[in-house]
């Protein structure tokens, strides 16, 4: 792990100072100092402390995530790095006519949308997402009846979808779609961000 950037994005995303930071793992603020220009390693017990605070178990992530979309009105989706539906909404179950048992574990392109699938093959497929760096994408989705699923009638969905990578031993992309009109669908380039873009 690069500890140098694992502390300093850890206490940019807190709000935390160096002293902070050394009184939370009471080391002296000159120590965190040495850490984050790399010219010192934290001891091993101090990096077991460490890790616990600067790198969230997927686990605990995707734990998380399940609650959250658990709880949603929207279609929500969450996806592993090899593009396995590990998670939806109950509206987004609902509207491929498919329960958990069918989806969960299995590779979502055998589910997704025509639309769906043109966004995915743009970034050189799932595994493209990732590689690329790609970590929001706006977009509007068309699904037309009975395409690669139980859905009895077209839908038309806007939204995005994120990867969320910061600090875990995999990443996650997180989709999350509202429906909308099918007159409003307009057929668009999808709108991407990736890590190399400026932080605005």
């Amino acid at each position: 792990m690069d500890w140098v950037r694992a502390i300093k994005d850890y206490r940019r995303r807190h709000g935390l100072t160096q002293a902070a930071l050394a009184e939370l793992l009471n080391v002296d603020p000159t120590t965190v100092s040495r850490w984050e220009r790399g010219r010192d390693q934290p001891a091993l017990g101090i990096l077991r402390r460490l890790r616990s605070l600067v790198t969230p178990m997927t686990g605990d992530v995707e734990r998380a995530l399940r609650l959250l979309i658990d709880t949603s009105d929207e279609f929500v989706v969450l996806y592993d790095h090899k593009y396995r539906l590990l998670h939806s909404s109950r509206l987004h179950r609902a509207l491929l006519r498919l329960d958990a048992s069918e989806l969960y574990g299995r590779s979502f392109e055998q589910f997704q949308s025509e639309s769906q699938a043109s966004i995915v093959n743009s970034v050189g497929g799932p595994r493209g997402w990732i590689k690329n760096g790609i970590i929001k994408v706006e977009a509007t989705l068309l699904r037309r009846p009975y395409e690669r699923a139980r859905n009895p009638c077209a839908s038309a969905q806007r939204g995005g979808a994120w990867t969320i990578r910061d600090g875990l031993e995999s990443p996650l992309v997180l989709g999350i779609t509202r429906e909308i009109p099918l007159d409003a669908y307009r057929a668009a380039p999808p709108v991407f961000t990736t890590l190399d873009d400026p932080v605005s």
